[in-house]
């Protein structure tokens, strides 16, 4: 089984058959994450914010997004995991935009499996994608958000993360794996630093988050394999991500 890491999204190649891993460790991924973990109903994926406004008219869902960090006009919260976590949300739907994260999602949409991977959820989502390559007999690609198109430290750090949890699930169905040389890459950054914190702390998204004063972010997007829940992106119209069933 090969396993492989799109460091910028340019790399994802969207029409592989493979089993894709969207990653926006700072901050897209970690909150679709939560919002499931939290009881948000629904999740709908739009990229423009007057399409994601339209959809929040349309369905009564919260709107959750960020454009260049900053909370969009009419939003109802910013693209913050901590704040959603004391926002009660539970039971009601949402609908999120934001500035990578979302764009990349939409960019991948058409594949049969596409799952939103995170620090937090790094075990459950490899252990998923493992099950599900196997199942067709494909690979693994782990697809970093970036930057406005540009490789960033946070998701190259999560995707060598997640790519350890993907060897270890499949060494334990006796599967052989392959990396390539970006998935080495990732692995290997990730290696270079103490912890996942430290990690993110010396991040563009890290340094971004405290510049604005949501520094409290970062020890939540770096804790490693704290959730179960398996985000899965559902195409359609609209688009939206669910809990994959266990």
């Amino acid at each position: 089984m090969e396993i492989d890491v799109a460091l910028v999204p340019h790399a994802a190649r969207p029409a592989d058959p493979c089993v894709f891993i969207v990653t926006d460790e700072i901050r897209a991924s970690t909150t679709i994450t939560t919002l499931l973990d939290i009881g948000c109903s629904a999740i709908y994926i739009e990229g423009a914010l007057r399409a994601a406004r339209q959809r929040g008219r349309e369905t009564e869902s919260l709107l959750i997004g960020e454009r260049h960090t900053r909370r969009p006009p009419g939003f109802d919260f910013a693209n913050s995991p901590v704040a959603l976590t004391r926002a009660g949300v539970r039971g009601r739907s949402a609908v999120l935009s934001t500035t990578n994260g979302t764009a990349i999602l939409r960019m991948v949409r058409r594949s049969e499996h596409v799952l939103v991977g995170c620090l937090r959820n790094a075990r459950a989502c490899g252990t998923a994608a493992v099950h599900l390559a196997a199942a067709r007999g494909v690979g693994i690609r782990v697809v970093c958000a970036g930057l406005q198109r540009r490789f960033v430290l946070e998701d190259a750090v999560a995707a060598g993360v997640i790519v350890e949890r993907i060897v270890e699930a499949a060494d334990e169905r006796h599967i052989v794996t392959h990396l390539t040389d970006a998935a080495r890459a990732a692995v290997r950054l990730g290696d270079g630093y103490p912890d996942t914190l430290s990690a993110l702390l010396d991040s563009d998204g890290g340094r971004t988050l405290q510049a604005i004063g949501e520094e409290e972010d970062i020890p939540f997007c770096a804790e490693v394999d704290v959730t179960g829940t398996v985000p899965i992106l559902r195409d359609g119209n609209p688009m939206r991500i669910e809990r994959l069933a266990p």
